[in-house]
């Protein structure tokens, strides 16, 4: 079956498929690694609409298995190894202008 290019995630965020099979996660509700880490009114529900300068950001194959986001930087970032955090806009941008373009898997 195939995935649908976009998915929202109940005001937090989105996923976004590729045509090379490449999922990317961008997220900055409530409890992500953002702006809204810990949000004053601690609503971990995501109920209401975010706002953030900056979001946490997750590449994922067609599997579902999570890709280091290190992989699509020129430059070192904070990755865990499966999600990077507090990434500004030029940022997320870059990463899925990189993910877009990498080889199919």
């Amino acid at each position: 079956m195939k995935k649908r290019g976009f998915v929202s995630t109940r005001r937090s965020g989105f996923h976004m498929t590729f045509p090379n099979n490449l999922t990317v996660s961008v997220q900055w509700g409530a409890g992500t690694y953002s702006d809204n880490h810990y949000p004053e009114d601690m609503d971990f529900t995501c109920s209401k609409d975010a706002t953030s300068d900056t979001a946490e950001v997750a590449v994922m194959d067609s599997h579902g298995e999570f890709i280091d986001p290190q992989q699509f930087f020129d430059y070192e970032i904070n990755s865990d190894g499966e999600v990077v955090g507090y990434l500004d806009p030029s940022q997320v941008v870059e990463l899925l202008a990189n993910a877009r373009d990498w080889p199919n898997i």
